[in-house]
């Protein structure tokens, strides 16, 4: 994420190394965040959750950026390993791993990331132009896209194996509001992204009735 940040018109180290160590303190701030929030909602379901990174994603991110000089940024980190807990269960499904609570994990990951994206957004009111806080709203909106791509082992594939319909509510909800955040204020991206959400849900609902 900071491959094309090491100088503007001539080669600069000092300034790359400011921006390489700036740029892993936002990805590690977003990793640990997003993580964290899985583990939470995991234990509140009644499971274990690790984390796993995917070598192969990690790599076609980086033979991508690399081939198009830092133009594209494709993050593709890793996906979710699930345990059942029976002892935390009591009362609820305890046969084995259910697709839907795994699903909701899924989904707490990218949401975690565009809350953190929201907070940035919210400080560059205050400290307008700052480079690093324009830097880590991006990044972490770049997270809550490409996690919910429905594509093996990332987030967006649990939610879509939970239900087709969750995926169509979810899905469209975080892209919608990750693309709004870009242009407005964080309120009226929350609207018109719930009110999208909302809406591909009852679309769905309606086609798969005819």
């Amino acid at each position: 994420v900071s491959f094309d940040d090491w100088g503007t018109e001539t080669f600069n180290l000092y300034h790359g190394l400011r921006n390489l160590f700036n740029a892993i303190l936002i990805v590690t701030l977003a990793v640990l965040f997003r993580i964290s929030a899985q583990r939470i909602t995991g234990l509140t379901l009644g499971y274990k959750v690790e984390y796993r990174m995917w070598l192969y994603g990690l790599l076609i991110g980086l033979v991508l950026i690399i081939v198009s000089n830092g133009k594209l940024c494709l993050l593709l980190p890793g996906g979710l390993l699930f345990y059942h807990m029976p002892g935390h269960r009591i009362g609820a499904f305890r046969y084995g791993l259910n697709y839907f609570p795994i699903g909701v994990i899924a989904f707490f990951g990218p949401l975690s990331n565009l809350l953190l994206a929201m907070v940035f957004k919210w400080l560059l009111v205050y400290f307008p132009g700052n480079l690093i806080l324009e830097k880590a709203m991006n990044i972490n909106i770049w997270f809550a896209i490409f996690t919910m791509l429905p594509i093996p082992p990332l987030d967006g594939s649990h939610v879509l194996f939970a239900t087709r319909l969750w995926y169509a509510f979810c899905g469209t909800l975080i892209f919608v509001l990750a693309i709004t955040l870009y242009f407005l204020n964080i309120f009226p991206a929350l609207i018109i992204s719930l009110l999208a959400a909302i809406a591909v849900w009852f679309a769905y609902v309606w086609m798969t009735k005819l």
